[in-house]
């Protein structure tokens, strides 16, 4: 009889535990039921596609979008898929971080997938590009800006050259980046050449304009290939230079504050020929 009752006992709770994982596979978990405003220092999400990376002002918003997010069974055949992943960094108030990437149908923490239910990793997603698509959203810049030169309603984008670049991290540390660019009378085969009839071209920075511009120069294209050759001085006046008649290449050298959590100077490159 006793060993009846053992047989039936084991039983029942190989049967309870068949249906706890069943009605995790079926109704999930929420990871994040619990989390507070207050444990989070600061958070960071970073998209990839366009591989931008946003802070985060509104903590509360953030909390309220990961309370209603639900995970199913371990699953990290998400790396087998494509298309936009959004990835959260979460510097906690005792300095640990995590990271969450909603990727659906996958949230991603720590490096473990997970299915997850789809409605709040798309709320998720979707709250992470309304912050990239506000006028007033602060990027992080992990490296220079992008520049693009337009003159008689054409754009080329430049060369960006040599550059000295910091951006802070959630710690309260620094990274530092170093290139170091060929010189611009090097680079003939890298540069699309801008005709233009004006004699003004516009500099239009992408995401963040620079605090300043150190100083402009060029080489008459006489030069490529000699790196020796003395350059002349260029009149820039705001965002705007002054084009020498001809084929020229031109630097520019410009200088972003570190006010905001990243800055420092670079140097950009580009050919116009300008005719009168």
């Amino acid at each position: 009889m006793k060993k009846q009752i053992t047989v039936i006992v084991i039983t029942c709770i190989l049967i309870l535990s068949v249906i706890g994982v069943v009605l995790f596979i079926v109704r999930g978990k929420k990871p994040y039921k619990n989390l507070d405003t207050a444990q989070i220092a600061s958070a960071t999400v970073r998209l990839s596609p366009p591989d931008k990376t946003i802070q985060i002002t509104d903590i509360n918003e953030l909390v309220k979008h990961l309370k209603d997010v639900v995970i199913y069974n371990k699953d990290n055949s998400y790396t087998e898929y494509s298309g936009q992943g959004v990835i959260f960094t979460l510097t906690m108030s005792d300095g640990m971080q995590t990271e969450i990437m909603a990727y659906n149908p996958f949230l991603v923490i720590d490096g473990v997938g997970y299915k997850t239910k789809y409605e709040p990793c798309e709320a998720l997603n979707s709250y992470a590009n309304r912050l990239l698509d506000e006028k007033d959203a602060n990027i992080i810049l992990e490296e220079p800006p992008g520049l693009a030169v337009i003159s008689d309603n054409t754009s080329i984008n430049t060369l960006t050259g040599s550059y000295l670049w910091q951006k802070m991290n959630a710690d309260g540390t620094a990274t530092s980046l170093i290139a170091d660019g060929a010189h611009p009378l090097d680079c003939k085969d890298m540069f699309v050449k801008l005709e233009t009839t004006e004699q003004t071209a516009s500099l239009n920075f992408f995401e963040k304009s620079p605090d300043r511009i150190l100083n402009a120069e060029c080489w008459s294209d006489r030069y490529w290939n000699n790196p020796s050759a003395v350059s002349e001085d260029v009149e820039i006046d705001g965002n705007e230079i002054t084009l020498k008649p001809d084929g020229y290449i031109y630097e520019i050298r410009a200088e972003w504050d570190t006010d905001n959590g990243y800055g420092g100077t670079a140097y950009y490159s580009f050919y116009i020929d300008y005719k009168q």
